[in-house]
């Protein structure tokens, strides 16, 4: 992205919330839950299409297949994965590799930044002064769709469902898990590697509110700056979130 830098880039696309857990990773005899076996495994992700979404999105993108990365961020996006909503904006506000679209850049951003993560919110404001009050009245209106399809209140519940779905299906029982169960994923050499049940399930990646209250700690702090090339001011007043007006 000619105008992102690279810092904000490799956050967004990041594969997963768990990268910088990740790369202090445990020596081989324990198991954590940020394992990247676990987390990059096909079984945690189906749980996860934020991130699934979102990994395959940021394939594609680093591969220069421009417009099958917006069609995946936006997979991502329909789950609440704010970065992925971002991403978007990004994409449609320098034209990178897709139409450029400065009302719809402007929308995607409302939308990402409606939990205050100060990166986003900053985003927002510098689209803001870069639209004419004709794209702002039409910002306004786009909004109220995207908010309907894409805001936290229909999204978190998609993304909970497909939670729940998941931890059922590999159950296979609603009576509950036997204690000291483990979980087979293939290890890098396809070997199965067993995985203690309590450390796969653990509660910040698989309990709702413990998985939003994570994204939130991790994405509320600032991820550097963002650059999206010279805008021209329109007026002094504040961008105000489209869901408000």
């Amino acid at each position: 992205m000619k105008d992102l830098p690279k810092s904000m880039l490799r956050c967004i696309v990041a594969a997963a919330l768990f990268v910088a857990a990740a790369a202090s990773a445990s020596p081989p005899t324990e198991v954590r839950d940020d394992d990247p076996l676990i987390v990059n495994s096909e079984a945690f992700q189906r749980g996860h299409p934020d991130l699934l979404w979102r990994n395959r999105a940021a394939t594609a993108y680093q591969q220069k297949r421009y417009e099958e990365a917006a069609t995946r961020f936006r997979y991502a996006a329909r789950y609440g994965d704010k970065p992925s909503q971002a991403m978007l904006a990004m994409m449609l506000w320098n034209g990178d590799g897709i139409g450029a679209d400065r009302v719809q850049a402007y929308a995607w951003i409302d939308v990402a930044a409606e939990r205050g993560y100060k990166s986003f919110l900053a985003t927002r404001e510098k689209f803001w002064v870069g639209l004419s009050e004709d794209e702002r009245r039409r910002a306004a209106d786009l909004g109220k769709a995207l908010y309907a399809e894409y805001g936290d209140e229909r999204a978190k519940k998609r993304l909970d469902l497909e939670m729940t779905r998941e931890k059922l299906r590999i159950t296979g029982s609603h009576l509950g898990r036997p204690k000291g169960a483990l979980v087979l994923l293939p290890g890098p050499d396809g070997r199965p590697r067993p995985i203690p049940d309590t450390v796969f399930w653990s509660p910040r990646y698989w309990n709702p509110q413990q998985y939003w209250s994570l994204q939130d700690r991790v994405w509320e702090q600032p991820k550097g700056h963002v650059d999206v090339g010279p805008v021209q001011p329109v007026d002094a007043q504040p961008p105000t979130p489209l869901e408000e007006r």
